[in-house]
C-alpha cells in the first residue's frame, strides 16, 4: 500500500504541475483541450485500496475458553476428564481456544495459567485435577497465590451441587475459582462427574458474566 501510493503522488504532482502551466496558454484552440482533460479526470486509482481493507472480522460473541487438565499420568488422547469438560463448554454454548495438558507442580501451573489469563483470545480458564488433598494436589495452591480477586461462591456452591451424590467427602474437595488479569479462572476436580458438575451446573451459566464484567471494570492506567 505504501510503495503504490508513494508512487501514485509523484506521478500525481508531476503530471498537475504540467498540465496547469501549458493548458492556459493555448486560447486559440479551445476544443481540443476540454475533449482530452475529460478522459484524465475518469481515472480514480486511489479508491481500490481501502476496498481490500474493508473485510470484516467476525464475531459471534461466543465465550471463548481455555482448557488444562493437571496430570502426569495420561496423554491428551487419554483425558476422558477433559473431553467431558470440552463437551459440556460446548453444549452451553461456548468454544474452545486451546486444549493442554500440564504436570502437577506451582512453576508449570503458575506460567501456563498466567499466560493463559493474559491472551487476548480466552476469556475464561478451566483447570481440572489438582483439587484434592494428596501431595501432589497443588492446583490450588499455585492458582490462590495468583489471584485478584477470589471467587469463593463457586466451589461453595460446587460442594453444594456434589453432596447429593458424594456425600460428607465432598469436604475433600478443595475446587475453588477466581479472577486474575480481568480472566475467569476455575479449578475443577480431576474426576469425571465432579469436572462434569462443576463445568456444566455452574462454570458454563456464570462464567461468560464474569468474563463481561471483569473486562468491564479493569482499573484505570491513567488514575
Amino acid at each position: 500500500m505504501v510503495d503504490f501510493q508513494s508512487r501514485d503522488t509523484r506521478r500525481g504532482i508531476g503530471d498537475d504541475d504540467e498540465d496547469d502551466e501549458e493548458e492556459p496558454e493555448p486560447e486559440a484552440e479551445p476544443d481540443e483541450p476540454d475533449d482530452e482533460a475529460a478522459p484524465a479526470k475518469t481515472d480514480s486509482p486511489a479508491e481500490e485500496p481501502p476496498a481490500e481493507a474493508a473485510a470484516p472480522t467476525t464475531d459471534d460473541g461466543t465465550t471463548a475458553y481455555a482448557v488444562v487438565t493437571v496430570t502426569d499420568e495420561r496423554s491428551l488422547s487419554e483425558d476422558t476428564q477433559g473431553d467431558v469438560v470440552v463437551s459440556a463448554i460446548e453444549e452451553g454454548g461456548g468454544g474452545i481456544v486451546t486444549r493442554d495438558l500440564v504436570r502437577p507442580g506451582y512453576d508449570g501451573l503458575q506460567t501456563t495459567i498466567t499466560t493463559l489469563a493474559g491472551r487476548r483470545d480466552v476469556d475464561v480458564v478451566v483447570t481440572i485435577g489438582g483439587t484434592g488433598v494428596e501431595p501432589d494436589d497443588v492446583t490450588v495452591d499455585a492458582l490462590e497465590t495468583l489471584l485478584d480477586k477470589h471467587l469463593s461462591g463457586f466451589g461453595e456452591l460446587f460442594r453444594l451441587l456434589a453432596h447429593e451424590t458424594e456425600g460428607t467427602a465432598v469436604v475433600g474437595t478443595r475446587t475453588t475459582a477466581g479472577i486474575i488479569e480481568s480472566t475467569p479462572v476455575f479449578a475443577v476436580p480431576g474426576t469425571v462427574e465432579g469436572a462434569r458438575t462443576a463445568v456444566s451446573e455452574v462454570v458454563v451459566e456464570e462464567a461468560p458474566h464474569l468474563a463481561e464484567d471483569a473486562a468491564d471494570q479493569e482499573p484505570d492506567s491513567s488514575s
